[in-house]
């Protein structure tokens, strides 16, 4: 089964005079049930970051603070991103899934 990625926005910045986000803030999460000798564990993985836009209040495409939708803050952020990016950062947190799930490396003494 894929990995479901959940992109949420954590805040934005905005220009209080006309309502122009220069700025999101946001998370991308991912998590995996695995069940083993009957026993099920979630592991988590996830990316914070920010990305900052150019707000044109004489654009047709404008959207005034007070009338973002988390849907519109999101598609932003991936536009700026870009597909690739995008693509690349969930492959990223499917892989620190796997490496939780079955380590490749260990840390400790023998004795």
């Amino acid at each position: 089964m894929a990995d479901t990625y959940t992109w949420k926005i954590v805040t934005l910045d905005r220009v209080i005079a006309n309502g122009g986000v220069y700025t999101a803030h946001w998370t991308v999460t991912t998590s995996r049930d695995v069940t083993t000798d009957g026993k099920t564990k979630t592991y988590g993985a996830g990316s914070y970051g920010s990305e900052n836009f150019s707000p044109d209040p004489t654009d047709s495409k404008f959207i005034p603070y007070a009338d973002v939708t988390e849907a519109n803050a999101i598609a932003w952020v991936k536009e700026a991103l870009g597909s690739d990016v995008v693509t690349a950062k969930e492959a990223a947190l499917t892989k620190d899934l796997d490496l939780q799930i079955t380590p490749v490396d260990a840390s400790g003494v023998p004795w």
